[in-house]
């Protein structure tokens, strides 16, 4: 076998690729005998198989007549065919007419049923705003002018660091076998109702195919781990750049996120090769993201209750908020391979994953137009279910340096003076000095590993004592430039302060339940009492972080009180002067109180 993950065997990848093709072409012919029975996704639109399909059916079946007669232009299959039509238009007007009462309709009978994922579904239908995309972009006018631009954008950003070849030696070929239960297991993970890639695979082609195709999937793994390479589709993905804010410019690059969308086997593939890499990338404690049973909370709680601490002991604690550009997108694949053969991984494990990386291609799609194919040195691979695991081994050593440093805020016998959500990094010291001394840290590694700190978008933070009010302390330096000193920042979502109080983080929430009140009472005004008490506790009682608030005023937690009293007679429509009190008794709605009280009891574990 080859060592250099850049080479592979011409006659075993021609083997590998034409499995792999004959897997692709049963599943989309649904003669062959993989598909076990047919699917079709329902029609998104309410009241159409009720009202229009039957005559959108005859209207075609009158057509075909006509044109089988020759097109005549009198007679009376033309008459039929006009006949038919008309019936057809009458009852497009009238599913226009009426589409948001029998969405009404429709909604309550998936309630009544009991069918919670149908229900939900027809519900992001509904929710969802679709942007039109702008005739222009940067000033580039036309499809096929912009989808360019986006091309050259985005190979320019995924060729921006230089990997070097990195040779992993021998491999051994042994216990790469890929299992059906593997497989099977993998394909059960898989969402519905996703996009799919270039060869027109979906998820619900793997779920409702026969047992066969399980089969042969397995053997395609194990060849392609046997032998480290993989077939061109796999390798190749669809960007698609979505509007990050839809009352923003939309005619701005930096105003779109990207959307990868990749072959749905590869997925499949990605989660086999999960569980073989998760107990080589394991991470440390001060990393939250991307992990089982830690969230965004539990980072921002860490970190406010480590300041608290400190504060209650009069000291003063400087907190820094450092911003990484395209962290994800800037990854150095040679070094990343490094940090995963340190780490133990099996070489024919970095071997396809080198493979992967070093052959994978993207397109960008705008609209319809697709852009041709260009190729990728850096960045974890979009849309790919190992990435964040990936990045967070990344970022890990970073984590293990600052954790080596003799500089930090000491909670009990252990010194914590970071964390991590992903690439969101917050360092902490209770000294000016120790907080630069960690920043030169974070410069030195970004240097090392091609990781761009952003000194203009990284904030300092410094929490006060009483005493050190008016005390002045020196600049902080990241990356060569000057960092700013705010008196507030938002991390992770929530708002926090210099002084601790939670205020400003209260009136996010309650100016977010005022215009969750006025989308609901727009989109979904028409809909019965029961449909309407569902959407509130979905979209109106969940507070996030509400419960890490301790440190408010009466008054601001009134007003969001207020708030969410006013959100629930909004959506139901009932005068300011109503009882509130009455309306949750009625409704069997939780109050704010209860919702707060629930929140925090489950988050200590005090509720099941």
């Amino acid at each position: 076998m080859c060592g250099n993950i850049n080479c592979d065997n011409p006659n075993h990848r021609e083997d590998v690729c034409k499995m792999y093709d004959l897997v692709v072409a049963g599943l989309k012919d649904s003669s062959t005998p993989f598909c076990k029975r047919s699917f079709k996704q329902q029609n998104a639109r309410s009241g159409w198989n009720e009202h229009v399909r039957k005559h959108h059916q005859q209207a075609k079946v009158a057509f075909i007549n006509w044109v089988a007669a020759g097109k005549p232009r009198t007679g009376p299959v033309l008459e039929h065919k006009k006949q038919m039509d008309k019936q057809f238009k009458c009852a497009v007007r009238y599913l226009k007419r009426t589409e948001r009462i029998l969405r009404a309709d429709s909604l309550v009978r998936k309630l009544l049923q009991n069918n919670v994922q149908d229900f939900w579904k027809e519900i992001q239908v509904m929710n969802a705003a679709k942007v039109p995309l702008p005739f222009s972009v940067e000033g580039v006018t036309g499809p096929d002018n912009v989808v360019e631009l986006w091309r050259k954008h985005y190979s320019d950003l995924f060729n921006c660091v230089e990997s070097k070849n990195f040779s992993i030696g021998d491999v051994s070929p042994d216990n790469v076998s890929v299992t059906i239960e593997e497989v099977t297991k993998a394909i059960r993970k898989l969402s519905m109702g996703k996009s799919c890639g270039l060869d027109q695979i979906t998820a619900e082609h793997l779920k409702f195919a026969s047992h066969r195709v399980v089969v042969l999937l397995a053997l395609c793994f194990t060849a392609m781990l046997t032998h480290g390479i993989l077939p061109s589709s796999m390798l190749s993905v669809v960007l698609a750049p979505v509007v990050k804010d839809k009352t923003g410019k939309i005619s701005s690059i930096d105003n779109y996120r990207l959307i990868a969308l990749a072959c749905v086997i590869s997925k499949v593939f990605e989660i086999v090769l999960l569980d073989r890499f998760q107990k080589y990338v394991v991470t440390t404690d001060e990393q939250f993201g991307f992990k089982s049973q830690h969230g965004t909370d539990m980072c921002i709680y860490a970190m406010k209750e480590a300041v608290r601490k400190y504060r209650g002991q009069n000291s003063t604690v400087f907190l820094c908020f450092l911003d990484a550009s395209k962290a994800f997108d800037r990854i150095n694949h040679g070094k990343l391979f490094e940090k995963l053969q340190q780490r133990g991984v099996p070489p024919y494990l970095i071997r396809i994953r080198g493979f992967w990386y070093t052959h994978q291609t993207m397109q960008v799609r705008w609209g319809i137009v697709i852009s041709g194919p260009f190729t990728v040195t850096n960045g974890v691979r979009q849309g790919g279910i190992l990435s964040p695991m990936f990045f967070n081994l990344y970022m890990d050593d970073l984590s293990r340096t600052l954790k080596n440093c003799k500089t930090g805020c000491m909670i009990g016998e252990r010194l914590l003076n970071h964390l991590l959500y992903a690439d969101e990094l917050v360092i902490m010291s209770p000294c000016s000095a120790g907080l630069q001394q960690l920043l030169d840290v974070c410069t030195e590694y970004g240097e090392r590993y091609d990781i761009k700190f952003n000194p203009k978008k990284t904030v300092v933070m410094i929490v006060r004592t009483r005493e050190q009010r008016k005390a002045v302390f020196p600049m902080f330096h990241l990356s060569g430039g000057d960092l700013a000193v705010v008196e507030k920042v938002k991390y992770l979502g929530h708002i926090i302060r210099s002084d601790l109080s939670d205020n400003d983080d209260i009136q996010r929430q309650y100016c977010k339940l005022y215009a969750q009140a006025n989308m609901l009472a727009w989109k979904f005004g028409m809909c019965t009492e029961n449909v309407k008490i569902v959407l509130f506790k979905a979209y109106c009682t969940p507070l996030y972080t509400g419960h890490l608030w301790c440190c408010y005023t009466k008054a601001v937690f009134h007003k969001l009180q207020v708030a969410y009293n006013d959100a629930l007679r909004i959506f139901f429509k009932v005068p300011r002067w109503t009882s509130a009190s009455q309306l949750f008794v009625q409704n069997d709605v939780t109050t704010l109180n209860a919702v707060i009280r629930n929140v925090v009891y489950k988050t200590h574990g005090l509720a099941k």
